[in-house]
C-alpha cells in the first residue's frame, strides 16, 4: 500500500515539473512571439564589434523560442563603455535588450574602478563569440618590420580612448621607452586605420582576426608588418611573430601582461541587464550556443572573415572573476603601464 502511495506520489512530482517546464517554455515562447529584440553595439557601424554584433543578430532570433526579431543598435563612446552602462543601468531588465562590448573594460574597472564602475557580478552572462591574440603592427611602408626597427626608427601608435591601441600600445612603450609614441582620441579602429593609410599614424594594436575581415587587401599585398603577439603560445596565423614574452622582459612585467591580456580568451562577449527573468536568461544563453552551431551563421561569418571559436556564460564568468582577483602587484604595474 505504501509503495503505491510513494509511487503516485512521485509520478505527480514528475507531472508538476514536466508540467513546470512546459509552462516556462510556454511564457518564454509567448514573450518573445511578435516580439523585437534590441541588440546593443558600443560601436560606430564598420567597425569590427559591429560586424560580429550585426552577423549574429542576423540568426540568433531563429533560436529564441517565439522567433523574435532582433535589430542592432549603435550605441559608439569611450570603446563601448556608453553601450555597456546602457545595459547594467537602464536596459529593460526583461530579457529584450542584449549586446556586445570590448571586454578590456574589465582590466579597465580594475584599474580605474571610478571610470567603469560597473557591477560584473549582477550582469546576465550569455557567452562569448570568439577568442582573439591581440597583435601590435606597423604600416610596412615605414621600415619598421620587426621589434628591433623600432629602436632604430621609432614608431606611431594610434588608438582609441581605451581599446587595445592603449593598453597594448603602453605595454610597448614599457618594452621600448620613447621610441614608443601614442596617440589616442580616434572614435574606433577604422578610423586608426583610415589614418594609417593616409601616413598620418604608422602602427596600430588591436586583434589580428578583424584584420583579415576588415582589411583583406592589407593582408593579401603585404601592406603591414605584424611586430609582436600578446599570446602565451604562438597564434598559428602568426608563425613568424615573435611573443611578447620572448623579447627580454621581466617577470614582474609578464604578470602584468598576463592581467591585461586575459580578456583576450573572450573578445566578443555577449551580455544582457542584470535581474532578467531566469527562464528567458536561460533561453537567451541556450539561443546564442545554438547559433555558434547554426551552419548558415558559420557560413556567413566565414564569407566574412569571422573566427568563431565560442565559449558557454559560465566559463567567461569565471575568466571575469579571475581578471577581478589579479595580486596587487600586477595590477599596479599594470596600472602604471596605463597611465
Amino acid at each position: 500500500m505504501i509503495h503505491h502511495i510513494w509511487r503516485g506520489a512521485l509520478a505527480a512530482i514528475v507531472a508538476f515539473a514536466c508540467t513546470a517546464s512546459a509552462m516556462a517554455q510556454q511564457s518564454v515562447e509567448s514573450f518573445y512571439k511578435g516580439r523585437t529584440v534590441e541588440f546593443i553595439v558600443g560601436y560606430p557601424p564598420g567597425a569590427g564589434y559591429d560586424i560580429f554584433g550585426r552577423t549574429l543578430a542576423q540568426f540568433m532570433g531563429r533560436h529564441i523560442p517565439g522567433s523574435p526579431n532582433m535589430v542592432v543598435k549603435n550605441m559608439p563612446g569611450a570603446s563601448s563603455l556608453t553601450g555597456l552602462k546602457y545595459l547594467a543601468v537602464q536596459a529593460p531588465k526583461d530579457g529584450s535588450t542584449i549586446g556586445i562590448f570590448n571586454p578590456t573594460l574589465i582590466n579597465l574597472s580594475v584599474l580605474e574602478p571610478k571610470q567603469v564602475d560597473v557591477d560584473w557580478s549582477k550582469l546576465t552572462w550569455l557567452g562569448n563569440m570568439s577568442t582573439d591574440t591581440k597583435v601590435c603592427f606597423a604600416w610596412r611602408a615605414t621600415g619598421v618590420v620587426k621589434p628591433d626597427d623600432i629602436r632604430q626608427k621609432s614608431l606611431i601608435i594610434g588608438g582609441t580612448a581605451q581599446g587595445a591601441g592603449f593598453a597594448y600600445g603602453a605595454i610597448m612603450k614599457e618594452i621600448f621607452g620613447d621610441h614608443v609614441k601614442i596617440v589616442l582620441g580616434y572614435p574606433s579602429n577604422s578610423d586608426v586605420w583610415l589614418a594609417l593609410e593616409r601616413g598620418e599614424t604608422e602602427g596600430n594594436c588591436t586583434g589580428w582576426g578583424i584584420i583579415p575581415a576588415m582589411r583583406p587587401d592589407w593582408v593579401k599585398t603585404d601592406k603591414v608588418a605584424v611586430l609582436v603577439q600578446f599570446a602565451k603560445k604562438p597564434d598559428p596565423r602568426l608563425p613568424n611573430v615573435p611573443l611578447v614574452y620572448d623579447l627580454g622582459i621581466s617577470e614582474e612585467l609578464k604578470a602584468a601582461i598576463s592581467f591585461l591580456t586575459l580578456g583576450d580568451s573572450f573578445t566578443r562577449p555577449i551580455i544582457a541587464p542584470p535581474g532578467i527573468p531566469a527562464e528567458r536568461a536561460a533561453a537567451l544563453r541556450e539561443a546564442l550556443q545554438a547559433t555558434m552551431r547554426d551552419p548558415e551563421f558559420l557560413a556567413q561569418a566565414e564569407k566574412s572573415n569571422l573566427d568563431i571559436v565560442p565559449s558557454d556564460a559560465d566559463t567567461v564568468a569565471g575568466l571575469v572573476q579571475e581578471i577581478r582577483n589579479t595580486p596587487a602587484s600586477a595590477v599596479a604595474l599594470a596600472k602604471k603601464l596605463s597611465q
